[in-house]
């Protein structure tokens, strides 16, 4: 028994929580408590007849409510009313609505509690696929819920495999069939697979309006719009965000509507309609606000995308939007949106001197007339630089493209002072921009495809290694705009994949059979280099040899194109560095004097198992 079946012939229930907006579903599940003479005054002319009361029809309305606070994000009580239904439909012998009714409130505690929640609804949904038939939907379900704690937790590859398993045992249910594939699209999102993903999600949508499910379909449709991104389709994504905002407008769905809208209004900025992404925004922003709770992130991102737009339009409220957007993503230590206010903040800063250029008619003697003079300021210098590594460091070199591009497009429109000349950089500035701007995947596509069908774990691996490759690329492409100087790090005795983990704080410029060639900004702290090169002997499981120097006038002239051998570096020398490191013994790290470490931070590195000389 399913935990609605008690309300077969009595309710549309089941239909409604797929199809109907909330009021809607809230006021069908008034109704059935009514006749059930279990709350509210009795109607004057009763539609019906009250109903028998009984436990599972208690236990059936109280899963409706509770999944009904699921899906509009009223967590505590989600928790509460799931509760109570699994310990009531366990208590009448219903053991697959009490499983099931159990699924649905893990699910509930991971939306609210995050991570803190993987380990234990981990142990429960293994306890619920444990017991009884493995073929029975409840079985399916917990592997399904399992998969999102994984994910939830960070563990892609167990995700993927989970989610895996449990489409194989969807067969007879096509409505779980479903949602395990929208779970699996979204996965496949995060990874960056987004062909492998916009295959399995049009599958999924598919399925959804086939079943009259307008809440799994307006899921389906969202991420459809984040994949279709992903691979520079943008009049896929346009379309695919578009339905999500039709339907959840018609369920009343705020954080689908504001989610969608916000998505809308950055692809037309892209486009360079700046008057439609206002319009877009602002309604974003109206709707997450008017949610309860506030939808506080994406109010946050709207508010960014109305700075945006007004600061195209030339609106003097721009700063103030984007100001509001900064301060929200700091509150909620959100790493993108602090990533994305950092930008904003250098992009203001940098237009300052643009837009505050005005004729100032000069003191002149009452006599003469001359022409008003134009007053240049002084270019300030702008902070690119921290905005860009973080973009780089959470995998978004797309997004450091468009920085780069957007650096340039306000440096060009710059007032220069009379008879000043533009310096030529010889096209590095351009070619950086290029390599960063290399990253949509059109052609692994088919081939991701057909992977996500016929062999998925090699998908993983694939995935996972492009993930680690494209945050390598957007650190480099943002040490473009760090100062120079920079510590090289000459790393031998390593095997296999050796890109720095999204923890570090190195960029890998060189990597060949044995050895490795890392580098930091100079101002990286000695305790991060000596935490990443321990890590990167945890990851490998033997001891590495390792030998580190200061190019006081280093720089990342270029990140690598596709194909090409290494980044463009200047005033930084290896070949020395490499032979050296080749001498040391096992789990050396030998320092070079204009380091600078003295003997404290010498010993604290030693702390962390290595042997290290001077």
């Amino acid at each position: 028994m399913r935990p609605l079946d008690p309300l077969d012939g009595v309710s549309p229930l089941p239909r409604l929580l797929r199809s109907a907006p909330g009021a809607e579903v809230r006021a069908e599940l008034d109704r059935i408590e009514a006749l059930l003479g279990e709350g509210g005054a009795p109607a004057a002319a009763p539609a019906a007849p009250p109903l028998p009361r009984g436990p599972l029809l208690a236990a059936a309305l109280a899963f409706g409510r509770g999944a009904l606070a699921l899906r509009e994000g009223a967590l505590d009580a989600a928790v509460r009313l799931l509760d109570g239904a699994a310990a009531t439909f366990g208590e009448e012998g219903a053991a697959e609505a009490r499983d099931l009714a159990r699924c649905e409130a893990v699910l509930a505690r991971l939306r609210r509690d995050a991570r803190s929640a993987c380990a234990s609804a981990v142990a429960e949904l293994d306890a619920i696929a444990g017991a009884g038939d493995g073929r029975r939907r409840a079985a399916v379900v917990a592997a399904h819920y399992r998969a999102t704690a994984e994910r939830i937790a960070g563990d892609a590859a167990a995700a993927q495999r989970t989610l895996l398993s449990a489409l194989r045992g969807s067969e007879p249910f096509l409505d779980e069939r479903a949602q395990i594939l929208n779970s699996l699209g979204t996965l496949y999102v995060t990874l960056g697979a987004h062909g492998a993903a916009e295959a399995l999600l049009e599958h999924a949508a598919e399925l959804h309006r086939r079943r009259g499910d307008a809440v799994g379909e307006a899921i389906a449709y969202g991420q459809l719009g984040a994949a279709a991104l992903g691979l520079g389709a943008v009049e896929r994504a346009r379309a695919a965000l578009q339905r999500q905002e039709w339907l959840c407008a018609r369920l009343g769905d705020a954080f689908g509507r504001a989610r969608a809208l916000t998505f809308l209004s950055e692809l037309a900025l892209e486009l360079g309609r700046a008057d439609d992404a206002l319009a877009l925004a602002t309604s974003a922003r109206d709707i997450a606000a008017g949610a309860t709770p506030p939808l506080r992130t994406w109010i946050a991102y709207a508010a960014r995308a109305m700075g945006r737009a007004r600061r195209d339009l030339g609106d003097l409220g721009a700063a103030a939007a984007l100001e509001e957007a900064g301060a929200l993503f700091r509150e909620l230590g959100h790493p993108l949106g602090e990533a994305l206010a950092a930008w904003d903040r250098a992009s203001a800063e940098a237009l300052a001197p643009v837009r505050s250029t005005t004729p100032v008619a000069p003191v002149q003697p009452a006599t003469t007339e001359q022409p008003a003079t134009t007053v240049v300021q002084p270019a300030p210098t702008v902070n690119w630089f921290s905005a860009a590594w973080a973009l780089g460091s959470l995998g978004l070199p797309s997004r450091v493209a468009l920085l780069l591009r957007e650096r340039m497009e306000i440096e060009e429109a710059a007032p220069r002072p009379e008879n000043g000349e533009p310096v030529s950089d010889g096209g590095i500035r351009e070619r950086a921009l290029a390599a960063a701007a290399q990253t949509s995947p059109h052609v692994a596509v088919q081939r991701e495809v057909e992977l996500v069908y016929d062999r998925p774990d090699d998908l993983t691996v694939v995935a996972a290694h492009r993930a680690a490759a494209h945050r390598n690329l957007g650190r480099l492409a943002a040490l473009t705009l760090a100062p120079p100087g920079l510590v090289v790090a000459a790393i031998v005795n390593v095997r296999g994949l050796v890109l720095p983990s999204e923890r570090a704080a190195a960029a890998c410029i060189a990597r060949l059979p044995g050895l490795a060639v890392w580098l930091w900004p100079s101002a990286t702290a000695p305790s991060a280099i000596g935490s990443d090169l321990a890590d990167l002997r945890t990851a490998l499981g033997e001891p590495l040899r390792a030998a580190l120097a200061l190019a006081p006038a280093g720089r990342v002239l270029c990140p690598p194109f596709a194909g090409d051998v290494g980044a463009e570096l200047e005033a930084v020398e290896v070949g020395a560095l490499l032979a050296l490191a080749e001498s040391l013994a096992p789990g050396e790290l030998r320092l070079d004097a204009q380091l600078g470490w003295n003997g404290e931070v010498g010993a604290s590195v030693e702390a962390l198992g290595f042997v290290v000389t001077r």
